[in-house]
């Protein structure tokens, strides 16, 4: 790989992650900021918690598109290391969107893409602990850390690669550390559990409290 496909990629896949789609989806349809409701984060589940499940599918595609033409960039022009680069910089992208005051999600849908596109192996090993752990515990967050755990773990088991290997530790790492606030109320028994039945609050909450937050 050369410094000028470094750059190439680099760019792209920022650019590309930073386009936050719960942000452009909320703007669009209910001319919110949807980083002023919930949790405040611009992510897939505090979108379906506060803009309900149909318009959380287009955030859903939004950002699994995104992250495929990154990863996919990145791959034909520096093959396996170009794929994480790529999905280093997407990720970068969208935790601080350059469109969006640089605050955006926490990576996690956009990071499953990556692995997807990268290694079916790997993925499927960190969405069966996502599953596993939502399923039991009903928090999403949990189900993020330990698949983004996984990570490093199954890329030395596949390819004990060095390289690979550390580029993967420092991307789960930065995941876990996007969730620290989460991993606090895990621990005191107060983090938000997923549930189904959940009603969008956007609108809601402004005919309680006459505004956004």
């Amino acid at each position: 790989m050369t410094f000028f496909d470094f750059l190439i990629i680099a760019a792209s896949s920022y650019l590309l992650g930073s386009l936050s789609f719960a942000i452009i989806v909320c703007r669009l349809t209910l001319h919110k900021d949807i980083r002023n409701y919930g949790s405040g984060n611009a992510g897939l589940t505090n979108a379906y918690r506060t803009m309900g499940g149909a318009k959380t599918l287009l955030v859903l595609f939004g950002d699994i598109a995104k992250g495929a033409v990154a990863i996919t960039i990145g791959g034909m022009l520096a093959g396996p290391i170009g794929k994480l680069i790529a999905g280093v910089f997407v990720i970068l992208g969208h935790v601080f969107p350059v469109y969006f005051g640089f605050r955006g999600g926490k990576g996690v849908l956009v990071g499953a893409t990556m692995l997807a596109l990268f290694d079916w192996r790997i993925f499927l090993v960190a969405i069966a602990l996502f599953i596993l752990a939502v399923a039991t515990t009903r928090w999403v967050s949990l189900g993020s850390i330990l698949g983004a755990a996984s990570f490093p773990l199954t890329m030395w088991i596949f390819y004990q690669d060095a390289l690979l290997t550390g580029i993967a530790l420092a991307m789960g790492a930065a995941v876990i550390f996007m969730h620290r606030s989460n991993i606090g109320r895990i621990l005191s028994g107060t983090e938000n559990r997923f549930s189904f039945h959940a009603k969008p609050t956007i609108g809601k909450d402004d005919e309680e409290t006459g505004g956004s937050k």
